[in-house]
């Protein structure tokens, strides 16, 4: 008896015009209870480290915008973010490399550059 018109047809199929076998559709992995509920919360702790660290870089935007000489409130915003920003990193699995700059500084002197270039 074939099995070419069978139920396991598709998986002993021959493609007629290449002469191969072709395979069965891939399978999903799948999670357990256990590790489905992980991802979540490590997804929604993403989510929330990542919210607070758009809270305090738009703070920070504000506060350096409106207030550009009131330099203990950029200190005190700028280490909370860059916090926040080594947070996100660490969540997401990114090294901490030591040669980068905080966000903190790196904000600060594009808002400087963007300041002088409204001058001229």
């Amino acid at each position: 008896m074939s099995t070419r018109n069978g139920p396991h047809a598709r998986a002993n199929a021959m493609d007629d015009h290449r002469g191969v076998a072709t395979r069965p559709a891939a399978q999903t992995e799948r999670y357990s209870r256990a590790e489905y509920a992980k991802v979540l919360a490590l997804q929604e702790e993403v989510s929330r480290a990542d919210a607070d660290y758009q809270r305090l870089r738009n703070a920070y935007l504000d506060v350096a915008e409106s207030e550009p000489s009131h330099d203990v409130a950029l200190a005190m915003i700028g280490a909370d973010m860059d916090r926040a920003h080594a947070r996100l990193q660490a969540l997401i699995g990114l090294p901490r490399l030591p040669f980068t700059h905080e966000p903190s500084t790196v904000m600060r002197r594009e808002l400087q550059q963007r300041r002088g270039d409204d001058k001229h």
